[in-house]
């Protein structure tokens, strides 16, 4: 019993990196809930008290001393800009409500992607980028510039709310193809081309953005998650394993010494 006592100890050594996981990500969920509070007051247009509710992530953020949690120097430059641009737009009353509102939602997917280890928030916004493409699609087809440009704004809008937290999630080549896409729809030259070239253009582009929603770093647990749940799971079998053994042993002692009688 000596020696099971001092298994389940060691059991419990090695579930121990799971509590600092998790004290690790209780901060992340409460900086996550903040930036979805200031969210939904600025949805509600209740902007100053959105702006309060930012200024207070501040405070949490340095309290917590989340910057030392980051991964790398681009997440903490995706929060800093995105939070940047959300404090100074949230109460502008100079800009439309829905500009205010989009730069907050900005910030707010970036603390999800820092935050979530699987499908993101930014990653529902995959119909209203797309259906925001096919626009472009469409106007193409119709060969009205008008449209085309239309289109091409409300585009641009859409995935420029998701665009620091794609950087943040997907690999760098992917995120780099959807800019030279949108760098490409914007020059003069596309519409110097023929309507079949930018038809084929716009289906590579197509495809290029959808890739975005699909090729997360993202995909896979936490290599430190899958070792404490390796390690643990290990020690659980090999202590039940002894403990099958020695009771094993022990009913075949007492087997043998009843037949001895």
């Amino acid at each position: 019993m000596r020696r099971i006592a001092i298994m389940l100890l060691i059991m419990i050594v090695y579930v121990f990196p799971s509590a600092a996981y998790a004290t690790h990500h209780d901060g992340w969920s409460r900086l996550d809930e903040i930036s979805d509070e200031a969210l939904q007051l600025a949805k509600n247009k209740r902007f100053e008290e959105a702006k309060e509710v930012l200024n207070y992530f501040s405070d949490q953020f340095l309290k917590l001393n989340a910057r030392e949690r980051l991964k790398s120097m681009d997440e903490l430059r995706a929060i800093t800009v995105t939070h940047e641009n959300a404090l100074k737009t949230i109460t502008a009353s100079t800009l439309p409500a829905e500009d205010r509102i989009d730069q907050v939602a900005q910030f707010r997917l970036v603390i999800d992607a820092v935050h979530s280890n699987y499908q993101p928030l930014w990653t529902e916004m995959e119909p209203s980028v797309m259906n925001a493409f096919e626009q472009i699609e469409k106007a193409v087809k119709r060969r009205s510039k008008s449209e085309f440009q239309a289109a091409l704004r409300h585009f641009l809008r859409q995935y420029e709310i998701i665009e620091p937290s794609v950087k943040i999630d997907v690999e760098p080549d992917w995120a780099k193809k959807a800019d030279a896409d949108i760098e490409q729809l914007q020059t003069p030259k596309f519409q110097t081309l023929n309507q079949a070239q930018q038809q084929q253009m716009l289906s590579q582009m197509k495809g290029d953005f959808q890739a975005l929603f699909h090729h997360m770093k993202k995909d896979e647990a936490d290599p430190s998650l899958w070792w404490v749940m390796i390690s643990t799971g290990g020690m659980i079998v090999l202590t039940l394993t002894y403990v099958g053994f020695r009771k094993y042993r022990g009913e075949k002692q007492k087997t043998r010494s009843h037949d001895e009688q």
